[in-house]
């Protein structure tokens, strides 16, 4: 109790370099703890399901003219079930799944639910492994039923027993509640088109309607999933699989050299061995690190600089009986103490602004911190406290008894500018991280996509009729605030569906297609090379891209091509300039553009301003003249924001890391300058008396502080270079980087710490000498 009671007083006695030191170590411990958990989040994805090891996810592949693509995780619908009918000594069940045709919300009464949904068949719960909590998972066998998460059972219908109850799927039917299961967590690849999957409907619902193409000639729209039995041999049905498959592929693939198979790997690999997801991890591990060492070796810092006047109250312990074990302990509990204080900041940091932090790191905060991953603070903690504490405590414990009877003077400053060192080059990479990524989304955000976005709303629906499709055409053509209507099959900004271009009876590659009214490409501001729009379906316009892998010159109009092994070929009636379809993550597409007749699909209105008022306006208009179909129109350009919000979220946590560790590194240079002054005061003094001016005095301390910044900045500019070649690989299109972004970058913190040594050293390079020798 006695030792506490000492370490108290000094704690208070030194509460002005204490607050900086739990100010520095709370916003170091918010930021790391957040990215260490948030890798934690990453790397435990799919881990929810039942016996995940077993657990497999079916990947196509596709062959043309020899070449392999790359697993992708859509097939046709058959394949998860033949493999489960052609290996049933070694497969459980399989499961298909299917997303796209679940995209319309529910309706309880009036009230709206926008969950994520999924459409499967009978045996998703048992394939996955997810626990059904009421009802027979066998009645996904009939069309129209519906099973509910407890999560958003509870969320709609609160206490009261959902099973029996019926909601509406968009405006269009009824579906039963036929059982609940256990709700899935946020790290799981099993998610509809709005988030998490909450609801799962039978997938006899979608056929019944004619929705999908469930067979081996094409259709390749469906997620899915296989389960293994304990103790079967995984590698022997990977080695079988091509037999299998081609003995349901139509002979008509074969005719044009296309060729396609399945492969099945771990679903805990599905996400966590991602490309992006790899090199994310990566950086923010390091970002984590480099933040949590940076605030450590900043306590370290300003612990260590407070020997010089803390070595006689360690002298006087000692005198008392103290062994050097006891002020080793003492100062253990010190730092313990601190470490707590920055914790509870740190908390109170996540709880105010827990809304920025789970739109930063997209995950509840809940989520982050959820039992499993309580190790994840726990260590961070640990780590903190084994080098802050341990470091500076043998340091202390070590200072003789002798330092009571004189003056204790630290003249090495060799522990001092290693520290600075870590922290100046932290900093550096931070910065120069955070900057180009600020740069690239700016980039990708604003770049030309070779159509015109602005003010553009669309909306999916269909029409029964050309009547009614008629009817809605000229209903929006007359609304006053509407300048512009047109429709394609499509929104450009979410990507196209593919086809495969054959031409003489061989495969050549896969393009993006999509069906367009005359009117389109005028009101998108698509331009013409050559020809004009398809007037019929015999007729396509293509893309340059198109072009150039079809190796055409000159004019292209007049040829023919084939989609998809159609036995009718399509004549080439116009080259659009390229416009980039989905996002710049990917490389401009080639595209075939059909005539669409009807309008309906993706109906696309620019509108006039004020934009956001009229959108406003447009939704309560189309509620109220088609109140039986659910048609909600989103601004387009908010839509190509969507596409870069990983960047955003990116730039923002590479921003708040970057202003944190300034703070931090900041905080560690002032309580370094401070002790550099104290302990240079009777030397600086008598430079002044004979005749040093007080700008020699701030160059003589700048210049001390430049020579470990200088090659510190240096050094943490070429890690963010590399860091930032790394990350712009997911990109296919990138800015534009020179030199002069990381010199300006490096210039700008020298800049920063010249200013703060030079703020801080300002009074005793102005004051008068004699207070600084009379007490010589």
């Amino acid at each position: 109790m006695r030792q506490l009671y000492y370490v108290i007083r000094t704690l208070i006695r030194g509460r002005g370099s204490n607050v900086i030191k739990i100010i520095s170590l709370g916003l170091g411990l918010a930021m790391s703890i957040l990215l260490f958990a948030r890798v934690a989040f990453e790397q435990s994805f799919d881990t929810c399901f039942r016996d995940t090891d077993n657990l497999y996810q079916v990947y196509s592949v596709w062959t043309q003219k020899g070449e392999r693509s790359e697993p992708y995780s859509q097939n046709m619908g058959p394949v998860a079930g033949a493999i489960l009918e052609n290996f049933p000594k070694e497969v459980e069940a399989a499961t298909s799944v299917c997303r796209y045709t679940a995209g319309d919300p529910l309706f309880n009464g009036s009230v709206r639910f926008d969950e994520g949904k999924v459409m499967a068949d009978s045996l998703f719960f048992r394939t996955m492994g997810i626990e059904v909590l009421t009802g027979d998972q066998r009645e996904l066998i009939q069309k129209d039923v519906v099973f509910l998460s407890d999560r958003f059972a509870r969320k709609i219908f609160g206490e009261d027993n959902p099973i029996g109850k019926t909601l509406m799927f968009g405006k269009q039917f009824p579906l039963t509640v036929k059982g609940t299961y256990a709700a899935l967590p946020e790290n799981t690849t099993m998610v509809g088109n709005n988030g998490i999957c909450e609801a799962v409907i039978s997938m006899p619902t979608m056929w019944s309607r004619n929705w999908s193409n469930y067979s081996w000639n094409g259709g390749d729209s469906y997620f899915e999933y296989i389960r293994f039995r304990p103790e079967a041999d995984k590698e022997s049905v990977m080695r079988r699989l091509d037999a299998m498959v081609a003995k349901y592929l139509p002979a008509e693939m074969e005719q044009i050299q296309l060729g396609y198979t399945a492969v099945v790997n771990p679903i805990r690999d599905e996400y966590r061995t991602s490309d992006a997801v790899q090199r994310m991890t990566k950086i923010m591990t390091l970002l984590g690190f480099a933040i949590l060492f940076i605030a450590t070796l900043n306590y370290v810092l300003i612990s260590i600089s407070s020997l010089a006047y803390r070595a006689k109250a360690v002298g006087v312990h000692k005198c008392s009986g103290a062994s050097g074990q006891t002020v080793f302990y003492m100062f253990l509990l010190e730092t313990g103490i601190i470490i707590l204080l920055a914790l509870l900041l740190a908390g109170l940091l996540l709880v105010n602004f827990s809304d920025f932090v789970e739109d930063m790191l997209v995950a509840r905060l809940s989520s982050l911190f959820s039992p499993e991953r309580l190790w994840v603070p726990v260590g961070t903690v640990l780590l903190l406290f084994v080098i802050g504490g341990i470091v500076p405590g043998r340091i202390f414990s070590r200072i003789p008894v002798s330092q009571v009877f004189r003056r204790y003077s630290e003249g090495k400053k060799g522990w001092k500018r290693p520290l600075l060192f870590v922290q100046f080059m932290g900093v550096a990479f931070i910065a120069g991280l955070m900057c180009i990524v600020m740069a690239q989304y700016n980039y990708v955000l604003h770049k030309d996509t070779g159509y015109q976005p602005e003010r553009m709303v669309t909306t999916d629906i269909g029409f029964d009729s050309a009547e009614a499709s008629d009817y809605a055409q000229t209903f929006f053509k007359n609304l006053p605030y509407v300048e512009a209507v047109s429709a394609a099959s499509n929104n450009p900004t979410i990507g196209l569906s593919g086809a495969i271009v054959n031409e003489g009876g061989k495969s050549l590659f896969s393009t993006r297609f999509m069906g367009a009214m005359d009117s389109y490409p005028s009101m998108m501001g698509i331009t013409f090379k050559q020809g004009r729009m398809p007037r019929d379906r015999s007729e396509i316009a293509v893309n340059e891209t198109f072009v150039r892998l079809m190796h055409w010159d000159g004019n292209v109009l007049g040829r023919v091509v084939g989609l998809d092994g159609s036995g009718e070929g399509s004549t080439v009636v116009g080259v659009l300039k390229d416009f980039h379809t989905g996002s710049f993550y990917t490389e401009q597409q080639p595209l075939a553009m059909y005539y669409k007749q009807r309008f309906g699909s993706c109906i696309h209105l620019r509108l006039k301003e004020p934009f956001e008022e009229n959108l406003r306006q447009l939704n309560k208009d189309v509620a109220a003249t088609f109140s039986d179909k659910l048609i909600d129109f989103s601004s387009m350009e908010q839509d190509i924001k969507e596409n870069y919000n990983a960047v955003r979220v990116f730039r923002n946590g590479t921003l708040v890391a970057a202003i944190t560790m300034l703070f931090v590194m900041l905080m560690g240079l002032i309580g370094y300058t401070a002790d550099e002054v104290r302990r240079r005061s009777k030397e600086i003094a008598v430079r002044k008396v004979n005749g040093a001016e007080s700008a020699m005095i701030l160059r003589l301390l700048s210049v001390d502080v430049l020579y470990v910044a200088l090659p510190a900045v240096i050094i943490g500019t070429l890690a963010s270079w590399y860091v930032n070649d790394m990350w712009m690989e997911l990109f296919a299109e990138k800015v534009t980087v020179s030199w002069a972004m990381y010199i300006l970058t490096a210039v700008g913190i020298l800049a920063i710490i010249v200013g703060c040594v030079v703020l801080k050293s300002w009074r005793i390079a102005n004051e008068n000498p004699v207070k600084s020798l009379k007490s010589e």
